[in-house]
């Protein structure tokens, strides 16, 4: 492992969603689910959308925006006032936001009203935590306002409580709240939609049977995604999954060493007086992990008898004396973290994100299914395609074969076959081996693109089923100079031949494979003859060699999560040679191999 890891156990997320959805439904409460701590991972907010949240809730607009990007349609609430210069912003990408400043609903209304819009707020109420929110006395005379600002509409009201003040959410102060909330129904002379009780902290009250019957909102983010580890502290809620996230590093160094600090003690790098304790000589480990990464406070190691020590800006220093099974260099320590230790890890850009998805294969079976046009099933006639595949144990199926292929003279004709795979998966990557860049603009934007700009075409059509960050582009040789900003806009993971050539293509594959099943079902592979230098042909000079095509296919079926295989550009002019070879690298992704 070179760098330390996250693996986050969609799944467990899912669970704790529906646990929490369903718990709530019966009191009458529509939850939210918070993907701050996660910086608006699109993986996570399906996990929580699966588990039947109403919407999501967020914090920042990039997170926002990644959502927005990955074809996340659902309604989204921003969960703290925007700055003003950003207002637009909110109005446009946001369908409710949580507010307490008039000055900032003023400048909403403006906005709103400019752009032809209405804006839903919550107006939020402090109740004693002392963050945002405004003062009991001044709530009417503020819904009085507002109710003339054009542009703007009070969808409903809400608190926040433990946040800052650490104030519990009890009966009487979540009382105090739904009084509130008729007030403003009686100035307002209409139902209000939300009377929004807080965050994970409240959910102890409702399962206690003491939340208020007008509350009918929670916004829950350290509940579905870390089983209420924060929240509930002396009885857990057995129903939740504490373990959907895992923090992973390497241990750099082994030895024993005493356990106090030797010669004239000061403070530490983050201005800190450490305090230790003699224990004697100790047997400590090094991992490659620090306080740039993660609070070190807030980590658990899962190996019995690991301590946390400390930890530097780049080094976690651990007591492995009592591990069980022993530790040694090289070998991977792993830990849970509560929501502080969560937060700065996924904010971290040194450690890797690896989203994991639990994936049932229907009956494990091994079938196959073929879609494709006059041209393309020509060639897979004239190669036996059809029959080559069921030599190698696949058996002919249609709907839920295992794997699908397809095949199209021209790159366009694939698109309708990328299509159909989003569909039949909720959520699947994408490798795209092509040496062109299919991206180029239209001269009027995204309008009129040219026929050519497939790729751009399927990043538009493709979410919510396929999200850009599941997208790889392979063998990329060719790129006018507006592909090529197009290309540094994307999300996608662009491989090109200059890159392919430093790491060498099984490092590249291995890469777009793990990119494309990060919290998907398995990707879709879509390949073009172009990306291949092979004999006698002009169309693949300066790409891969035929034996790395071979070998990237390979390597997608050994992966175990090839969805479907899309071939196109094998159109009446490709040589009879290219074609044969095209059928080769066909059987290659179903497993063949040469033993």
């Amino acid at each position: 492992m070179p760098d330390p890891q996250i693996s986050i156990d969609l799944a467990r997320i899912e669970h704790n969603a529906r646990i929490i959805v369903e718990t709530c439904r019966q009191s009458g409460i529509t939850p939210f689910g918070v993907t701050k701590g996660t910086c608006g991972m699109p993986q996570v907010a399906r996990a929580m959308l699966r588990g039947g949240v109403a919407g999501i809730a967020e914090s920042r607009f990039e997170n926002i925006r990644r959502l927005r990007d990955a074809g996340i349609d659902c309604p989204i609430m921003l969960l703290r006032s925007p700055p003003l210069s950003r207002v637009e912003e909110l109005v446009r990408t946001v369908d409710i936001s949580l507010q307490s400043e008039l000055q900032q609903m003023r400048e909403i209304s403006r906005v709103a009203e400019r752009l032809g819009r209405v804006h839903d707020i919550i107006l939020m109420v402090d109740l004693g935590d002392l963050r945002e929110g405004i003062w009991p006395s001044d709530l009417i005379p503020t819904v009085e306002a507002v109710m003339e600002l054009p542009g703007v509409r009070i969808a409903g009201i809400g608190t926040n409580l433990t946040c800052f003040g650490a104030i519990i959410p009890t009966k009487e102060n979540l009382d105090q709240l739904v009084a509130h909330a008729y007030k403003v129904e009686s100035v307002t002379g209409r139902h209000l939609d939300w009377v929004s009780g807080g965050n994970s902290s409240s959910l102890p009250l409702l399962l206690a049977g003491g939340m208020p019957a007008g509350v009918n909102n929670l916004r829950i983010g350290e509940a579905i995604l870390q089983g209420g580890r924060d929240t509930f502290l002396e009885q857990p809620w057995a129903a939740l999954d504490r373990d959907a996230f895992e923090l992973s590093g390497e241990l750099l160094e082994v030895k024993v060493k005493p356990s106090m600090p030797i010669g004239k003690s000061g403070i530490d790098a983050f201005g800190n007086v450490p305090v230790f304790i003699d224990e004697g000589d100790r047997l400590r480990g090094i991992a490659n992990i620090g306080r740039e990464d993660v609070i070190a406070e807030g980590l658990i190691p899962t190996r019995p008898g690991v301590r946390v020590l400390g930890a530097s800006s780049d080094h976690l220093v651990l007591d492995l004396t009592e591990a069980d099974p022993p530790l040694k260099v090289g070998e991977d320590v792993s830990f849970r973290l509560n929501y502080g230790a969560l937060l700065t890890v996924m904010t971290s850009e040194y450690v890797e994100k690896v989203p994991m998805r639990d994936v049932m294969e229907q009956g494990k079976s091994r079938s196959y299914a073929i879609e494709t046009d006059e041209v393309g099933g020509a060639l897979l006639s004239a190669h036996n395609v059809a029959a080559r595949i069921g030599r190698l144990g696949f058996e002919p199926a249609g709907d839920g074969a295992s794997v699908v292929l397809s095949t199209g003279a021209r790159r366009a004709d694939i698109m309708r076959f990328v299509e159909a795979a989003g569909r039949r998966h909720d959520a699947l990557g994408l490798i795209w081996i092509d040496s062109d860049a299919t991206m180029m603009p239209g001269p009027d934007g995204e309008s009129g693109l040219p026929e050519n700009a497939v790729l751009r075409r399927l990043l538009a059509r493709l979410p919510p089923h396929i999200a850009a960050e599941n997208v790889v582009l392979l063998g990329l040789r060719d790129a006018d100079p507006a592909e090529a900003e197009a290309l540094k806009a994307s999300p996608m993971r662009i491989f090109t031949m200059a890159e392919i050539d430093a790491v060498g293509l099984r490092h590249a594959m291995r890469e777009a494979i793990a990119i494309a099943c990060a919290g998907t079902r398995g990707f879709h592979l879509a390949y073009s003859p172009t990306a291949t230098d092979m004999s006698d042909w002009s169309g693949g000079i300066g790409g891969i060699t035929v034996r790395e095509t071979h070998s990237a296919m390979e390597m997608a079926a050994l992966s175990g999560r090839l969805r479907s295989l899309s071939v196109a550009g094998i159109g009446p002019a490709l040589p009879p040679t290219i074609g044969a070879e095209c059928a080769n690298f066909i059987l290659s992704a179903f497993g063949k191999t040469i033993l």
